[in-house]
């Protein structure tokens, strides 16, 4: 897959700051990049030091434990900047996909049996997106771009934590048209707009609805709910993430456990892994981190991982439908 990596920009940026000792954080998709990346490097003046841990997003930054190993600058890749502070000079690299979905686009159009289209995708395809809207707007459909939410920094931009842009035209359109791979934000995108989605896939050349992924979705999550229901002891796990912490939200599930009679822990890491997890013998988890952790790494564990809102409904607090997703609401 071809990326765009930004060289000369990441080149500029070295020499803007005189970098002598460089950061450089990728998520797991682009690690097989790294020798293109350090084309940069070649002349010897910077030294670069891979950062191997989790980049999950820009809510995860390593410059904290870069200024540490005594790094002058942080290359982030693979997201888009949502406002975090950093302790480094800091570039995000977004490394957009060099793959031009509007072929498939074209031959997804007959799908859609609706003219009011909302249009979403990632950081990595949202530079095609006005090529997009005029395609489709050429087809007979009247195309839709939101504004980005509180987190994204792109109209029509989906992040794993922010649907907004698509919450925000909801009521304009009668479903969407989702760019991108995978299942996550097009599924995330139905359950905040309750519209249909249809996921166009510019790498396979493919496109589906996402329906039949959405009812396997709920029934594994009511099955979660379900399963954490019958166990006696709980932890609140809270993230050290900057981008992820949410303390407060953490100490109120801890009270609602409380009151409803539930014996509850909070648990603070910086990495929710079953492996450390796995030790205090804990019926089921809720996690205020990453929200995706809840959904994309369930099986990775061997107890229920509840999102915020399912650990509400399991307490009766909150009732299971309309379902509701586990977001940020707010910046930083």
């Amino acid at each position: 897959m071809e990326y765009d990596l930004e060289q000369e920009r990441v080149l500029q940026f070295l020499r803007q700051h005189r970098s002598k000792r460089a950061a450089i954080q990728l998520p797991s998709g682009l690690r097989p990049q790294l020798p293109r990346i350090l084309e940069n490097f070649g002349g010897g003046v910077v030294e670069p030091v891979v950062m191997a841990g989790s980049c999950y997003g820009s809510c995860d930054l390593a410059d904290a434990e870069a200024k540490r190993l005594g790094c002058d600058v942080l290359l982030h890749y693979g997201h888009s900047d949502m406002g975090l502070s950093a302790c480094l000079p800091t570039l995000y690299v977004e490394a957009r996909m060099l793959v031009d979905p509007l072929q498939t686009v074209e031959r997804a159009l007959p799908k859609i049996d609706f003219k009011q289209v909302g249009l979403i995708t990632t950081v990595q395809h949202v530079g095609y997106l006005k090529k997009v809207e005029e395609l489709i707007r050429s087809r007979g459909f009247e195309p839709f771009v939101g504004n980005p939410g509180p987190r994204a920094k792109y109209p029509g931009q989906l992040l794993g934590c922010d649907f907004g842009c698509a919450r925000s035209i909801s009521h304009k359109v009668d479903g969407f048209l989702y760019i991108g791979t995978g299942d996550f934000h097009p599924l995330g995108a139905a359950i905040a707009t309750g519209k249909r989605v249809l996921v166009v896939d510019p790498v396979a050349g493919s496109s589906k609805w996402i329906s039949a992924s959405l009812e396997k979705f709920l029934h594994k999550r009511k099955a979660a709910i379900a399963s954490a229901a019958v166990g006696e002891r709980f932890g609140v796990i809270a993230s050290t993430k900057p981008g992820q912490a949410r303390p407060d939200q953490s100490i109120e599930l801890i009270n609602a456990f409380k009151g409803t009679g539930r014996d509850a822990c909070l648990f603070v890491v910086n990495e929710v892994r079953p492996e450390e997890l796995g030790d205090f013998k804990l019926d089921a988890i809720v996690c205020t981190a990453c929200p995706r952790i809840s959904i994309d790494d369930a099986e990775r564990f061997d107890i229920p991982v509840l999102t915020p809102f399912e650990a509400r409904v399991m307490l009766g607090l909150e009732k299971l439908e309309p379902y509701k997703l586990d977001e940020f609401s707010r910046k930083f």
